[in-house]
């Protein structure tokens, strides 16, 4: 089964395919209401793709701040 969802940057593994679509919508949203949050993760994510030259990190930001992260209700 392929992955449906948005646009990924290239060489990520499709580890959202083993998260249930309830987890990961919550966690959008989340991050989507928690700025501070977001930039945390972004952080650490940031560090772990330093070992994956194979990711351009301006798309996997990209991918996080637009794709995949949810507008706040307000």
């Amino acid at each position: 089964m392929g992955y449906s969802g948005p646009t990924r940057p290239q060489g990520l593994t499709p580890a959202e395919d083993e998260v249930e679509a309830d987890t990961r919508q919550r966690l959008a949203d989340y991050l989507g209401c928690h700025e501070d949050v977001r930039a945390a993760a972004w952080d650490a994510w940031a560090d772990l793709l330093d070992d994956a030259p194979e990711v351009d990190p301006d798309a996997a930001e990209y991918w996080l701040d637009v794709e995949f992260v949810e507008p706040c209700p307000q």
